[in-house]
Parts: structure tokens; sequence; C-alpha cells
């Protein structure tokens, strides 16, 4: 089951396939060779169908991904800036549906968690070296902002609502199963190292606390975002 985020990306790829059926079917020209094309009278409807499918293609999946590269061959020959011919629109229509078929099969989300793991790890990375030269507390507030994080997206990716106190995802998580108790135990924990460093309680955890909790969210990351 796909997240509200994905599910909106997915409806949009069904529209714009389904449009762009519309726009190769309303094809009424040829050209010399005898093959079909938008006549001019009608190509606003094309100008607009592939304005959308450029935003969504970007905005989705990035300049850099294999859905946009191929579709800019077939949107932009050198010579021109927009398609005409049907025998380059339907490759398009082919495109969309192989994007949304990666987004249904989860390869968006996993690049997604990919690259957040790589950002919460740099952040465990800069705790770490706080910790290591006796700055415990900043570094429990950093591991706290990671594990906050975490928890939303996790709780995004399994259909709960993410805008709520870390500690209520963290027992919703535990509730549909998504870790067992003593992973939840452990991650409550952690929220309430960096919950009292937050506060300014710097008494209530020592410099092991902080960096069991910084040890501890790595392999949870390693876990839930690899």
């Amino acid at each position: 089951m796909l997240n509200p985020k994905f599910k909106s990306y997915a409806d949009r790829l069904r529209e714009l396939v389904a449009e762009g059926e519309i726009v190769v079917q309303s094809a009424t020209g040829k050209d010399v060779s005898g093959r079909p094309y938008i006549e001019s009278a009608k190509s606003s409807d094309l100008h607009s169908w592939i304005a959308k499918v450029e935003n969504i293609l970007r905005n989705v999946f990035g300049e850099h991904s294999a859905h946009f590269t191929h579709y800019s061959k077939f949107a932009y020959d050198g010579k021109r800036n927009h398609l005409q011919e049907i025998g380059e629109i339907v490759p398009i229509i082919g495109i969309l549906r192989g994007a949304l078929d990666d987004l249904e099969k989860g390869f968006l989300l996993k690049q997604e968690f990919l690259i957040s793991a790589a950002l919460f790890n740099d952040v465990l990375e800069q705790a770490k070296h706080l910790c290591e030269n006796g700055y415990k507390d900043p570094a429990a507030v950093l591991s706290r902002v990671v594990i906050e994080n975490a928890l939303r997206k996790i709780a995004l990716d399994s259909g709960l609502d993410d805008k709520g106190k870390a500690s209520v995802i963290n027992d919703e998580l535990k509730r549909i199963g998504r870790y067992n108790q003593p992973k939840w135990r452990m991650i409550q924990v952690w929220l309430d190292v960096g919950n009292a460093a937050a506060h300014g309680k710097f008494t209530e955890f020592t410099d092991e606390d902080v960096v069991k909790m910084i040890s501890g969210i790595k392999g949870f990351l390693a876990t839930e975002f690899t």
C-alpha cells in the first residue's frame, strides 16, 4: 500500500497516461512520409500534456533519473523544443507507465530511504565527534533529531500520521507490528535521553548513554533504511 504522498504521484501518473492516449487519438494529419502527427490546431493539448509530463518526472524522479533522461531524448532533439509526431509521443506514454510501475513497486521509496540514511549518518558522525570531544549534550540533541525524523519517515511509509510526537509515533509503529517491543523500548530510551538534553536536564544521562544512543541509532538505520 502506497503512503499518501506516493499515492498522489501514482494517481497523477495514471492521469497523464490516459491524457497522453487521448492526445495520440487526436492525431488528424500526416507528414510527407505518411506518419501521423498532431496538427497545429490541436497542438495546444499536446504542449500542455508535455509540460505536465516533464514537471512530474523532473520533480518526483529527478533530472538525473533514467525516466527523465529517457523522456528528454524524445522531447528534445536539438532542433525543436516540442513534439509533434505520434511516433515520438507513444514512447513517452511508455516512460510514464514505467515510472508508475517503479513507484508502485517501491523503487522511489527505497531511493528516498537511502538518501535519508546517508544524511542521517552524516549527522550522527557529527554527534559522535561532539561526544568524543566532551560535548555529550549537543550530541544527544543531534541524535534525537535523527531518530525523530527517521520515525516520521517510517510512519509515513506505514500509512500512519507522521505529525505527532515521536514517542506516540513509536507507540503506533509497535502497535501495527512494524517492529517488536524490545526495539520500541530501545527507541524510547533514545528519545528520553534526547528529550532530557533538549530541556537542559544534563545530569539525567551520561557520556556512555549518548555513545550507546549514537551506535544504536546507526544500527537501527542500517536495518530500516537500507
